[in-house]
């Protein structure tokens, strides 16, 4: 008699258990109760955060597995791992589900630190730049910049090398160090120094790309040569693996 008692009150207690165990979301993902719910989840569990990910996270022993279903049809919606039962911070590898069970989404949020103790990092890989440019004599001038923005309007630090063509035919090495600012609206300013003038020059450039100027080079000494002074025409390119150099094409619709 006191068997069937028990089995009979663990039969009871099982739906209310499960009731607690489980998690009820309205459409939006706000916790809701199970008749207005579109998605549920099952109280996540705690495993080690190496068996879990692979790896170990500082001040992260364990995360939480998370699964969230469709109440519809019960059909997988979300897996992953988190620091929190919330799903707000997500490690390792998160995977997507439609209500046919299709992945249509996956991410792996990678947390592992490199091996290098080094605490000094370059922000953004060196562009190279190549500019040509005429006043009284022409100047190719090749070298690196780098971008110190990371907003649509970019500015970037040059430096670099150029030749100019003879001189009583004689060639004249002339360092440069320039700034250019790009803006989002296709338009650039750009002004720098060599150790024999100064220049300012304005235009279009294409996405950053390639900028098209005209302007203006000042000699500080007219009488030492090489001299390169006068209105100036240039046209710069561009070349990096970093798209974030470039402005993007916006198409308004």
């Amino acid at each position: 008699m006191k068997t069937c008692i028990t089995i009979i009150f663990l039969m009871l207690l099982a739906p209310l258990s499960a009731q607690n165990d489980t998690i009820f979301f309205d459409k939006n993902w706000k916790t809701s109760n199970k008749e207005i719910a579109f998605y549920y989840r099952i109280k996540p569990l705690k495993v080690k955060t190496k068996d879990a990910i692979g790896y170990k996270i500082k001040n992260i022993d364990s995360l939480f597995i998370i699964k969230d279903y469709y109440l519809i049809n019960n059909q997988l919606q979300f897996q992953g791992y988190s620091s929190d039962y919330k799903a707000e911070q997500l490690f390792g590898r998160a995977e997507w589900f439609n209500k046919d069970g299709k992945m249509i989404d996956a991410n792996n949020f990678n947390y592992k630190k490199s091996n290098t103790n080094s605490k000094f990092k370059i922000p953004e890989w060196p562009i190279l730049y190549l500019n040509y440019s005429i006043a009284d004599k022409s100047l190719l001038t090749g070298g690196l910049e780098f971008c110190l923005t990371q907003s649509k309007n970019k500015l970037f630090l040059g430096a670099g090398y150029g030749i100019t063509n003879s001189y009583n035919g004689k060639y004249y090495g002339l360092p440069d160090i320039h700034l250019s600012y790009n803006t989002d609206y296709l338009l650039f300013v750009k002004a720098g120094s060599s150790s024999k003038n100064a220049y300012a020059v304005g235009g279009l450039t294409v996405f950053n790309m390639i900028d098209l100027g005209l302007g203006y080079s000042f000699a500080y000494n007219k009488e030492k040569i090489p001299t390169y002074e006068g209105f100036t025409a240039s046209i710069s390119f561009r070349i990096s693996k970093n798209k974030n150099v470039y402005t993007k094409l916006n198409i308004i619709q």
